[in-house]
């Protein structure tokens, strides 16, 4: 525009002023005319304050804009798993997820689908930003959609600059210093939107009140795709026999938001290899209650299943047996 410095647009945000529509109108046609965005994506962006995340597909089948109806039924299904499991890794954030909580398919059903465009294949969906997913609770905080949305580009991020763009070798530092963004299902989604529509060239594209940001993935079907595959096999190889343990320990501190419910955790002090180890654990409701019982007669509890060693201490990703040792 030819300013010398950053030039601040105020934006109406008053809907009971006489004249909100007519000024905020006029301030989307400036900006459409500007940035050479529709006008559909600034009501998202600023009217709703939601954001936007566009999934560009180009090769030489999508140049006039079409897509044939398995890739892009494969497409919708692997968006659809990506974003349920996205959500659930907010909310239980572990390397492995056995179920998916009915808050991901709460999220899941404010999304929508927006006009697509012609010119290479782009699908268009409106994430909520603002809508509380999950309730506050007794020890968490309410989520937050923008907490979904944040996390799926840091993700998606990840493996553009850190999986595709590595030497496809993995060790357990590099799982360790990632664990943040590393969670299988995810990982899983992303490898099958790739493999199942055969693309080698997909861009994601965030955009919202706040920021734009473009993840742009190319040449990955068959050349880069075996990285993130040797990723998943690393993790895979990690969550292994190799790694079922039994420990028998005293119970240092219970955590329940609702303990009648499946979100339960417990943790207890063991010995691993003779040494003196912290470890947590996610318990049904039967055996946390057996685990309450337990802490207050100061009884040992007995767990078998997949450890995981942490930053600081390790986890049960998966028990697979709770006893109380007579």
């Amino acid at each position: 525009m030819g300013f010398e410095e950053e030039y601040l647009l105020p934006i109406p945000k008053n809907p009971e002023s006489s004249d909100y529509t007519k000024f905020l109108k006029n301030t989307l046609n400036l900006l459409a005319d500007i940035y050479e965005i529709s006008i559909e994506e600034l009501e998202v962006i600023i009217e709703e304050d939601n954001a936007i995340l566009s999934i560009r597909i180009h090769d030489n089948q999508t140049e006039d804009g079409k897509i044939g109806f398995k890739r892009f039924e494969e497409l919708i299904e692997g968006l659809k798993d990506l974003l349920v499991d996205t959500a659930s890794f907010v909310m239980n954030p572990d390397i492995q997820i056995n179920s998916k909580p009915a808050e991901a398919y709460r999220y899941l059903n404010y999304c929508k689908f927006l006009q697509t465009e012609v010119g290479s294949f782009i699908a268009k969906i409106e994430l909520p930003s603002d809508e509380i997913i999950r309730e506050p609770q007794l020890f968490d905080a309410p989520i937050i959609a923008n907490q979904i949305n944040t996390k799926l580009k840091s993700v998606l991020s990840y493996v553009q600059n850190s999986v595709f763009n590595s030497n496809g070798q993995f060790d357990e530092n590099h799982l360790e210093e990632n664990q943040e963004n590393i969670n299988l299902n995810l990982l899983k989604d992303i490898e099958k939107i790739y493999d199942k529509t055969e693309s080698r060239n997909i861009e994601f594209y965030f955009s919202d009140i706040q920021d734009s940001v473009k993840i742009n993935t190319e040449n990955i079907y068959n050349d880069n795709l075996i990285k993130l595959t040797n990723l998943i096999e690393s993790i895979n190889e990690s969550l292994s026999e190799e790694n079922q343990r039994t420990l028998v320990g005293r119970i240092i501190t219970l955590k329940s938001a609702d303990p009648e419910g499946e979100r339960n955790e417990i943790t207890f002090g063991s010995l691993l290899d003779n040494m003196p180890i912290k470890v947590k654990a996610s318990l049904s409701r039967e055996n946390y209650q057996e685990a309450v019982d337990a802490h207050k007669d100061k009884r040992n509890i007995q767990i078998t299943g997949v450890l995981k060693k942490l930053k600081t201490m390790y986890k049960f990703i998966e028990v697979q047996e709770f006893q109380i040792p007579e």
